[in-house]
């Protein structure tokens, strides 16, 4: 079961049933046979939440043209109590039950989290605090909403700023972080990544959940890690191509000019970093 909790336009989910359609193909089933398979995936697996209606009504439609799941796409705040949510969201998404969660949480902008009734839900709110704290960006209780959206043992990619990485203030956050998962990997993405749009240096993370038990004891471990450069467009959202030492732009075999953007590489080597540590 899989989980966006800050859906948008359900890009990541549009991804996952992408990848479902190319393993039904990869087995042997034929396009025709794909529809329903697809379809009965989808709405067993594919979940999001969005607290913006109009997105919601988008996601849903997104769902429909690429193989449905669109009956579990809700209208909630994820970071609300889920007590508190519409009947159609509690019965449709309940804690402690996704084996993987997915997003791009909200942040960027210097609205905070201040209602009393939202924070009191979370540990982040007393971890490595003389007192509660009153207000938490959006971004960093969305780490923990995530988790708690996870079985034990269940995974969770997501992109954060790189405050919540480098900035010394925050070390009671990152020490909660490697108390509650293990940090499988963490890709620093290029400043150009979410340009034009927004500007902020962001980071992938990819947690998985710990079982109470393993909380208890800290362990050294591999990480992945890595850095790419270009992400195929500049700031203004232009592409960037890749060139010859001599400056001209390279083609495909088909003619067209090849986008310089390093990610694909990156998921490549992940994958196989996955295999060498038995993982996939």
């Amino acid at each position: 079961k899989i989980l966006d909790p800050s859906v948008g336009t359900v890009g990541f989910l549009i991804a996952g049933i992408q990848k479902i359609k190319q393993l039904f193909l990869n087995r042997g089933f034929r396009y025709d046979q794909l529809r329903d398979l697809v379809k009965e995936v989808a709405n067993t697996n594919f979940y999001g939440i969005d607290f913006n209606p109009f997105l919601v009504k988008v996601a849903q439609m997104n769902m429909v043209m690429h193989g449905d799941g669109s009956a579990n796409i809700v209208h909630a705040n994820s970071l609300e109590d889920p007590t508190n949510w519409n009947s159609e969201a509690k019965e449709k998404i309940k804690l402690g039950e996704f084996d993987l969660v997915v997003t791009n949480p909200p942040f960027g902008t210097k609205a905070v989290i201040d209602n009393p009734d939202i924070l009191n839900q979370f540990e982040l709110t007393t971890s490595g605090a003389k007192s509660p704290r009153t207000a938490l960006p959006p971004e960093q209780l969305f780490i923990e909403r995530c988790l708690d959206f996870l079985k034990p043992g269940g995974y969770l990619g997501i992109v954060l700023p790189d405050s919540i990485l480098s900035n010394p203030g925050l070390k009671w956050l990152r020490e909660w972080i490697l108390q509650k998962t293990y940090v499988i990997a963490s890709i620093d993405l290029p400043v150009e990544t979410f340009e034009p749009y927004t500007g902020t240096q962001t980071s992938i993370l990819i947690l998985k959940k710990k079982k109470p038990e393993e909380q208890k004891f800290q362990e050294d471990y591999e990480i992945f890690m890595a850095i790419p450069e270009e992400v195929g467009h500049d700031r203004r959202g232009n592409p960037i191509y890749k060139t010859t030492p001599d400056g001209e732009i390279e083609l495909d075999k088909n003619g067209n000019p090849i986008i310089e953007d390093h990610l694909p590489a990156v998921a490549e080597a992940f994958k196989k970093w996955l295999r060498r540590k038995g993982m996939i």
